[in-house]
């Protein structure tokens, strides 16, 4: 039977069949085009509120190892940064990013120092929080601010009993490693609290004072953590005014 014909017979048994009959033939035509469509329209209204709501990440801080006690405490310590600062949480998101864990069950520390890489690479971090130990490979290959390039003089008296240093001649032997292609070398890090033991100390972070705002809500593992700018900070001014409200 011509194709046409049968089309015209079905049409015809479509008219004078059944409600059931009418709906089983729907969907034995139309099933694929009414999936399609429908998640052409999800798609489209997703698409459409992420555009709506997305908001522009006003300041990012990575806490390394770190964990929120609660969501709401989490929540409120970005709301009261979010005054301090004056930024306008209906139009700009603060992000506190606890994502990256250390020897964690769940991942491994090569997954780990990957994110970093990624994030750090995209300037997607303005600071990172963490145990000293976890920031001095970072410090070291030039990823941190030098904190005498970033905070004004009256800062950096306020805040020069809470420095932490590095020492730049261990960087430049580092360096000198790498272009040598010298496996074997093992550097020696100075105590990043004795810059006085150090030939060039740079102060790269900042131990938070207990009692800091942040440590009140999140746990982090291992010693009193410290912080760093990262050397590609997309809002050093909120860089600098989080410094402020950590510390005082």
């Amino acid at each position: 039977m011509p194709v046409m014909d049968e089309f015209r017979e079905e049409r015809a048994a479509m008219k004078n069949g059944t409600l059931k009959q009418k709906i089983a033939y729907f969907f034995d035509y139309y099933k694929w085009y009414v999936v399609f469509g429908i998640a052409a329209v999800i798609f489209a209204a997703s698409f459409i509120y992420q555009l709506v709501t997305n908001k522009e990440t006003a300041f990012c801080a990575m806490l390394l190892n770190a964990a929120s006690r609660s969501y709401s405490e989490g929540t409120e310590n970005t709301g009261a940064f979010a005054a301090y600062a004056g930024i306008d949480t209906d139009k700009y998101d603060i992000v506190y990013d606890t994502s990256v864990q250390f020897g964690a069950e769940t991942g491994s520390d090569y997954y780990a120092a990957q994110q970093i890489l990624v994030h750090v690479s995209a300037a997607d971090v303005d600071v990172m929080i963490s145990d000293p130990s976890f920031l001095l490979q970072y410090a070291y290959i030039g990823d941190f601010y030098d904190l005498r390039d970033f905070l004004n003089a009256e800062q950096m008296d306020k805040y020069k009993d809470f420095f932490y240093y590095i020492d730049g001649a261990v960087m430049e032997e580092i360096e000198a490693a790498r272009k040598d292609y010298d496996h074997e070398y093992e550097p020696v890090y100075g105590d990043p609290i004795h810059p006085e033991n150090m030939q060039d100390p740079i102060p790269v972070g900042l131990f938070l004072q207990e009692g800091c705002p942040l440590l009140q809500d999140y746990l982090f593992s291992g010693d009193n953590p410290a912080l760093s700018v990262l050397i590609n900070t997309k809002h050093p001014e909120t860089a600098s005014k989080f410094i402020d409200f950590l510390m005082d």
